[in-house]
């Protein structure tokens, strides 16, 4: 009877031992999950990083197409105020010419063949919003830039808020004025 309690009791040390090795085993397959976690977390944030790394980028780079913009802009309104002047300073000229002598008709004849150029808002309807500003046609998106860029908030935020460029906002609230 002896040898019946001494196999018992070898068989549940065997299943003891048995037991401790999956538990050693199930414990380090959950610290290969805790690393696998921290490991994923840590590319994660290694993503964002360089989201956000991207998203200044592009924030630095629609500053400089903005500003760019804006450059172009001014040359191109000192232009029209030029050719306005040149023009103005035509209609003076034509008016001159066409107040001389007879003798002078050919010239009148010359000058008054070349079309009038001039800038009047009443002859040329389609140049008025050359000198009241580009004219915008507004989704609901940009008048929802615009109220909130008068009720105070950064173009930061709204770029956020939005889900649109930081650029896109200055962009908009500044040919708004």
């Amino acid at each position: 009877m002896t040898a019946f309690f001494v196999c018992i009791i070898l068989i549940g040390i065997a299943i003891v031992i048995t037991a401790m090795i999956w538990i050693v085993i199930e414990r380090k397959n959950s610290r290969d999950y805790r690393l696998d976690i921290d490991e994923r977390r840590y590319e994660l944030q290694r993503v964002i990083e360089d989201a956000e790394q991207l998203l200044n980028e592009l924030n630095n780079f629609s500053d400089y197409i903005v500003s760019r913009m804006e450059e172009k802009q001014r040359e191109i309104e000192s232009i029209i105020e030029a050719a306005a002047g040149r023009a103005s300073l035509f209609e003076k000229n034509n008016d001159q010419v066409s107040n001389t002598s007879q003798s002078k008709s050919e010239t009148v004849d010359t000058v008054s063949e070349i079309p009038d150029i001039s800038l009047k808002q009443e002859e040329h309807p389609e140049l008025n919003h050359i000198r009241k500003g580009k004219v915008i046609s507004f989704d609901a998106k940009k008048r929802e830039v615009l109220n909130l860029y008068k009720k105070g908030v950064n173009s930061t935020e709204i770029a956020r808020m939005l889900n649109m460029g930081k650029g896109e906002i200055e962009l908009i609230s500044r040919m708004s004025k």
